[in-house]
């Protein structure tokens, strides 16, 4: 079976790109090697409004995690965040009257910037929760992807008010607690607690921050810019947005057992026969995305970790090994042995 493209990733706009370039270069990685494994042109990058493949920016932030050597290279790569030119976002939150009105106008819009996650505000009792869920396939970039964009937000807010002393009540994140070398410069960026093992990957921001004036608030000069940001994100469209959660709900699920489609779709409060309808005016289906997204997975575990084929099996959602070797030979024409062998070959 043919692997089909993968368009469960949507697409990014070229700031975070050239934010991850830089830090690239930084760590003395060849761009031009890094964007020909990504199959991205340098052409591309130039481009007024351009947008790559979420598939694309995935393998390009793979390559230079990988060649970085960098354990932190995601938290690393937010000092290179250019909030004054982070697309259209970044002048709504320099003409909003504070914190809390900069962070309200621009988490709408943030699909201008890419489909690589989704924000979600929680209340707290000391102020909000804005939790990051990433929508990226790739397990060694998604903890990068989260230490990047909780960082980036963190050093926008601080660009904003002005202020780089300026921080988050705590960081909340879902990874396990790395050595304290690590934690001390996770600390050391946030300038607050950062707290492992947690349900979310979130900022936790008080009340007092929030309410902090900006310096360049322009309250008609914001309405321009949220009417502009609006019509670029309906040219954009929204054709995959479903496509994109349902995606993300099977990869939080996958860990957890076999799922059912209706479990999936009561997550997006939808019937699963609504779903499936949707899904297939498309151009997917249900089991396409859920084989698509097991086979990405497969792929990393099998060549980037030393998980047995039991536990791979686990994490995938099937029943026992035997049922994950019948799926992966019907996507790949062979065996997951193959696929590990292969790889542990061209490391040596």
């Amino acid at each position: 079976m043919k692997r089909q493209a993968n368009r469960s990733l949507g697409t990014t706009s070229i700031p975070p790109v050239q934010q991850f370039l830089q830090a690239g270069r930084h760590c003395k990685i060849d761009v031009s090697s890094a964007l020909e494994h990504a199959d991205i042109a340098l052409s591309e990058l130039y481009k007024i409004d351009g947008r790559l493949s979420g598939e694309q920016f995935q393998r390009l932030l793979h390559y230079l995690i990988d060649q970085s050597k960098h354990p932190l290279f995601g938290l690393y790569s937010a000092r290179f965040i250019q909030p004054d030119r982070f697309y259209i976002l970044g002048q709504i939150g320099l003409n909003s009257t504070d914190l809390s009105q900069a962070l309200k106008e621009a988490m709408p819009l943030e699909k201008l910037v890419g489909d690589m996650g989704v924000t979600e505000i929680r209340e707290h009792s000391e102020g909000i929760r804005m939790i990051w869920h990433c929508q990226y396939s790739h397990p060694l970039v998604i903890s990068h992807l989260i230490d990047n964009v909780l960082a980036s937000w963190v050093n926008f807010a601080r660009f904003l008010l002005e202020d780089n002393q300026a921080t988050p009540r705590a960081i909340q994140l879902q990874r396990d607690k790395p050595s304290q070398a690590e934690v001390k410069q996770y600390e050391q960026l946030f300038g607050c607690p950062v707290h492992f093992a947690q349900s979310d990957n979130a900022i936790v921001i008080d009340k007092t921050l929030l309410g902090r004036r900006l310096p360049g608030g322009n309250l008609k000069r914001l309405s321009q810019l949220t009417i502009s940001a609006n019509l670029r994100l309906n040219n954009i469209g929204d054709a995959d947005d479903l496509e994109l959660k349902t995606a993300r709900v099977i990869r939080q699920l996958l860990p957890q057992g076999k799922i059912q489609r209706e479990q999936v779709s009561g997550h997006l409060h939808m019937a699963g026969r609504s779903l499936q309808r949707h899904l297939i005016k498309q151009g997917s289906s249900y089991q396409a995305l859920l084989d698509q997204i097991r086979h990405e997975m497969a792929d990393y575990w099998l060549t980037c970790s030393e998980l047995s084929m039991d536990e791979i099996a686990l994490q995938l959602g099937f029943s026992d090994a035997r049922v994950f070797f019948r799926a992966y030979k019907t996507w790949t024409g062979h065996t997951p042995g193959v696929t590990r062998t292969n790889a542990s070959d061209a490391a040596s």
